[in-house]
């Protein structure tokens, strides 16, 4: 991802001081299938799109000009087209569909940041009172809202599925006999791994209502004799009998670094002589200048998630797992997507 420039210019302003604006009109053609429209038929008119999207010709008017104002799609002789990154990410069953991603952000994101002032002010998540239930995390409340969990639940898989694909190919699970995703969703993470390696079994240590997505996904994939659910809180319960590998994807940005080091601390002992852990995610620049992906995201985690977590640099995570006994750390920072990182600790 290209890095923003060390100060911001005029045109740049508009976009930031309009942003809540940019965002609603790339996902009203997300919810409108503008973008699926003109996959299926490039070249439509305005009145054509209009009409296809059931829409009356000065909205769609509006829709099309601010779309085509941000470079989301384009106008050449009175005709639209997707631009050539909108036609990847935002055509629904394309393989880097994105849409479940932006559909977390409308829904969880947009309305939580709205109390991101106060919760600077207040260090803690404001925004969390925008949701059902008295729990102290999001995780917590989204089981009040079974639509609203399907809708982060989504979100996460298709974060997997764009940048987890990266995982197994990155990471040599061999060396192991049973890897465990902690807080692994839908098992996206734990069915990508099984298929790399064969012959080493996984499991997803989440939560009781998350880990029935996973056992629906891993009867669906037909991997029932590799993969399994083990529920639980992994703070708290023992880890599967035999675990030899953890793995933490997109799971450490939720706390603070203090809660982190407890986590690690737990995992290390849990670990035999040969274990590892392995740390996959969006890694924050070791200088705080960024990068752009991970200084926005870290709102979310303050204002929303829990109160405490952020998209934290390497240097942090390297730091925690020395800390917590894991002799040697492992960085692999080339060719994964979206500033994405894998840190490797081995217990011995």
């Amino acid at each position: 991802m290209s890095s923003m420039p060390t100060e911001v210019d005029e045109e740049r302003l508009i976009l930031l001081s309009a942003g809540h604006t940019a965002f609603q009109l790339l996902w009203a053609g997300i919810e409108l299938g503008l973008y699926d429209q003109l996959s299926i038929q490039a070249g439509q008119t305005l009145d054509e799109l209009a009409r296809a999207l059931n829409l009356a010709r000065q909205p769609a008017r509006i829709l099309l000009i601010g779309l085509t104002a941000l470079g989301i799609i384009k106008l050449e002789n009175e005709r639209y087209y997707n631009a050539r990154l909108v036609e990847e990410r935002m055509v629904k069953g394309k393989p880097g569909y994105a849409g479940t991603i932006l559909g977390w952000q409308a829904h969880i994101v947009y309305p939580g940041l709205t109390d991101f002032v106060r919760s600077l002010k207040e260090n803690r998540n404001v925004g969390l009172g925008r949701f059902l239930g008295t729990e102290p995390a999001l995780y917590g409340r989204l089981t009040h809202d079974k639509a609203l969990e399907k809708v982060f639940q989504d979100a996460m898989s298709g974060i997997s599925r764009l940048a987890n694909q990266f995982l197994p190919k990155a990471m040599d699970f061999s060396l192991f006999k049973l890897v465990v995703d902690a807080g692994g969703g839908d098992g996206t993470n734990a069915l990508a791994i099984a298929k790399q390696f064969p012959m080493v079994k996984t499991c997803v240590f989440d939560s009781a209502s998350v880990c029935e997505y996973a056992k629906r996904n891993i009867q669906e994939a037909g991997m029932t004799d590799q993969v399994f659910a083990h529920p639980g809180n992994f703070f708290h319960d023992p880890f599967p009998s035999g675990t030899d590998c953890v793995v933490y994807c997109h799971i450490l940005t939720i706390w603070s670094m203090e809660k982190n080091r407890i986590l690690l601390k737990r995992t290390f002992d849990a670990l035999p002589e040969t274990g590892a852990v392995v740390i996959f995610n969006m890694m924050g620049g070791d200088d705080d200048r960024g990068p752009l992906s991970t200084a926005l995201g870290s709102p979310y985690f303050l204002a929303i998630a829990t109160g405490e977590g952020m998209l934290h640099p390497w240097k942090d995570y390297e730091a925690a797992l020395k800390d917590t006994g894991f002799q040697r750390v492992v960085r692999v920072d080339r060719g994964l997507p979206v500033n994405h990182g894998i840190l490797v600790g081995f217990k011995k």
